[in-house]
């Protein structure tokens, strides 16, 4: 796959999105694409600003069957009675917060046409690994987040290649590299090389 034609990040420089949670512009693109779908909802289900917040509890207390993007919407429309975070993403620990995020895995993720199986699971993990980054180990955060344009375009790195890259990664090559990689055949040749130290 081509990754030239894929949209670069003004702040950054990265692909898009591929540098939140560390970059504003990344982030709020993520967010922007989240409340794009909790709105689109909101009008499909003709919901006044009235009625948002028992929709909003609706769709978090059954999440089955709802589209993984409402669900985020959802959950970050809603205080967390606990510790008055957006549901979901308050710190480790939160009771509430713990239970919503656990729950937040069983939304709907219907792949697009044309892409691979299980592509939109992969941006949904992605894009909750970079959005409530504190919940996942520290490192793997900025390895998620820069698959996401990967993944966004339709690709998908088989198990073979993700694993290829961890090594790679934890062998000292960067996510910048990656990034400047400019396709996916690019990116697997790359990571087979081993780093010379």
């Amino acid at each position: 796959m081509d990754l030239r034609p894929l949209p670069r990040c003004v702040e950054c420089g990265w692909r898009r999105p591929g540098r939140a949670p560390g970059c504003r512009a990344c982030s709020r693109w993520l967010d922007d694409d989240i409340e794009a779908a909790w709105r689109a909802a909101l009008r499909d289900y003709e919901v006044d600003d009235a009625d948002v917040p028992v929709f909003a509890a609706t769709v978090v207390a059954d999440p089955r069957g709802v589209g993984w993007r409402v669900l985020d919407g959802a959950l970050a429309h809603t205080d967390c009675p606990a510790c008055g975070a957006a549901l979901g993403s308050g710190p480790v620990g939160c009771g509430e917060c713990d239970v919503a995020h656990d729950w937040r895995w069983l939304a709907a993720e219907p792949d697009r046409q044309g892409v691979p199986p299980g592509n939109e699971h992969a941006i949904r993990v992605a894009t909750a690994v970079a959005r409530v980054a504190h919940r996942f180990p520290a490192h793997m955060v900025p390895r998620y987040a820069a698959t996401l344009p990967l993944l966004i375009a339709g690709g998908l790195p088989g198990g073979d290649d993700a694993r290829a890259a961890n090594r790679w990664l934890d062998s000292g090559g960067t996510l910048d590299a990656l990034d400047a990689a400019a396709s996916t055949a690019e990116i697997a040749a790359l990571v087979r090389v081993p780093i010379s130290g």
